[in-house]
C-alpha cells in the first residue's frame, strides 16, 4: 500500500511537476503527502575569512538569503492548500554535505518520493539536485518515482506497466515497490533486453519465476525478450512507446565511490531522459 508519498520541492518551476504528480498518485490511493524543502546553505558566505568580507557583510547577505527562503516557503504552502489531499511541509535548512542523510531519513518513512530527472546531457539544472535524487535511491531502501522532462507536463494513466526485468536484487526491489502499481494495472509486460546468448541456454524460460510471483499477486504479466539491442536503455524506451505504457519500472543500480555514486548505464539514462514515468528503487 501506499499511504505517504514524498515530493521534493525546491521552489523553482520543476516544482509544479512534480506537485501535480504526486496529487495524483496521492488522489488514487488516499495518501498523504509530505513536501521536502531542503535548502542549500551558502556555504561561501559562511566560510569566508574575515579579512575577505565584514561580519556586517556576511550577515546581510545571510538575512537577505534567509527572506527569499522565507518567501519560497510561503509560496510552497500556498500552492500546497490547494491539493485535493492532506499533506505537511518540512523544512531543512542544511549545508550540502548534510542532504544526503537528511534525504535518506525522511524518505525511509515514507512508501514513495517523487522527484523529477535530475539530469540533462551536458549540464546541470537548476531545481534537479541530483544528490538529492541519488540520496533517496541508494540511502533509503524506497522507491522513487521519477517525473519525465516534458513540457507542459502531462499526467499519464498508469494502466500499462512496463518491467525492465534481469535477474538482480535492485529489479526484484523495484518490482516488490512497484506491487501496488502493478495490481492495479491492466496490463504488465516484463522486457527483458537479451544480452546475445539463447534464450534455452539458461534452462527454464527466462523471467518464468517471475510471472510465477506476480501471478501469486494477482498480477498477470506478459514476458517479452527485446533482441538485436546494443543499447538497453533505447531498446526500453522504445518498447514503452510501442506500448503506450504509463509507467517503466527498473532497478535503479550503482555503487558509491568516495561519497559520490557511479551509476549504471541503464539507470543513468532513466534519469536523464526517460520518455515516461519511471519508478525506480535499489
Amino acid at each position: 500500500m501506499i499511504k505517504e508519498i514524498i515530493v521534493h520541492l525546491d521552489g523553482t518551476p520543476d516544482d509544479e511537476a512534480r506537485i501535480a504528480y504526486a496529487e495524483y498518485l496521492a488522489a488514487a490511493r488516499g495518501a498523504h503527502i509530505r513536501g521536502l524543502y531542503c535548502v542549500l546553505l551558502p556555504e561561501i558566505i559562511l566560510n569566508l575569512p574575515q579579512y575577505a568580507i565584514s561580519r556586517d557583510v556576511a550577515s546581510e547577505q545571510m538575512a537577505q538569503f534567509k527572506a527569499q527562503v522565507d518567501k519560497t516557503e510561503e509560496a510552497l504552502r500556498t500552492r500546497l492548500d490547494r491539493l485535493s489531499v492532506p499533506y505537511d511541509l518540512r523544512r531543512f535548512d542544511i549545508l550540502a554535505g548534510g542532504v544526503e542523510g537528511i534525504v535518506a531519513n525522511q524518505a525511509r518513512t515514507a512508501d514513495l518520493m517523487v522527484v523529477r530527472t535530475p539530469y540533462r546531457p551536458g549540464f546541470a539544472m537548476p531545481g534537479r539536485a541530483p544528490e538529492i535524487v541519488e540520496a533517496a535511491l541508494f540511502g533509503s531502501g524506497r522507491g522513487v518515482f521519477v517525473v519525465p522532462d516534458e513540457e507542459p507536463v502531462r499526467i499519464r494513466p498508469l494502466d500499462t506497466v512496463l518491467v525492465a526485468w534481469t535477474d538482480s536484487r535492485e529489479a526484484a526491489n523495484a518490482v516488490s515497490r512497484a506491487m501496488p502499481f502493478l495490481q492495479a494495472a491492466t496490463q504488465v509486460v516484463a522486457a527483458m533486453v537479451e544480452d546475445g546468448r539463447p534464450p534455452e541456454a539458461t534452462g527454464e524460460e527466462p523471467g518464468a519465476d517471475l510471472a510465477r510471483y506476480l501471478d501469486r499477486h494477482g498480477v498477470k504479466v506478459e514476458l517479452r525478450h527485446l533482441r538485436e539491442w546494443r543499447n538497453a536503455s533505447e531498446a526500453l524506451f522504445n518498447e514503452a512507446e510501442r506500448l503506450g505504457a504509463g509507467l517503466l519500472v527498473a532497478g535503479a543500480y550503482g555503487h558509491s565511490r568516495l561519497r559520490e555514486w557511479v551509476l549504471g548505464g541503464v539507470t543513468r539514462d532513466i534519469l536523464t531522459r526517460t520518455p515516461i514515468p519511471a519508478l525506480l528503487a535499489h
